[in-house]
């Protein structure tokens, strides 16, 4: 490579490069973002979740479908309809499996979602903050 500019006096490296090192960080940081994964990009494997031995998740998961959203029903009626009385627990009619099943999966809907978004919060705290960790890096440089 052939020396466009004189050195700096103050330096050991031409300016030719020194701005030919910026571009190289600079499409090094472009490169780094778009490796880093968006939220909505981020590969789920559903096995990482369920807790269930190998080879066997689909039956686990059948058995988590069928009695998860229940027990989660049973206890918010028992925990915010019954206001944690027993007895008034009791009077509810618990016969009815599929309507205690879909209060259920309608809370474990409703909390899958706050957790999701909650998530989704704390990637974006992360990412903002790698950001301004790589921009601060970046002014003590003074690039």
């Amino acid at each position: 490579m052939e020396l466009k500019s004189r050195p700096d006096p103050k330096s050991l490296m031409s300016n030719d490069y020194r701005s030919t090192g910026k571009q190289f960080s600079h499409d090094s940081i472009e490169r780094h973002k778009v490796k880093e994964e968006d939220f909505l990009n981020q590969e789920i494997d559903y096995r990482n979740f369920v807790f269930a031995p190998e080879g066997y998740e689909g039956p686990v998961l059948f058995v988590y479908l069928l009695s998860l959203p229940y027990l989660i029903g049973l206890t918010f009626l028992f925990l915010f309809v019954a206001r944690a009385s027993y007895e008034y627990f009791l009077e509810f009619n618990l016969s009815s499996y599929f309507v205690i099943w879909a209060i259920g999966y309608e809370v474990s809907a409703v909390l899958l979602l706050i957790i999701i978004f909650l998530a989704w919060l704390n990637h974006y705290r992360n990412r903002y903050n790698r950001e301004n960790l790589r921009t601060k890096s970046k002014q003590r440089r003074g690039y």
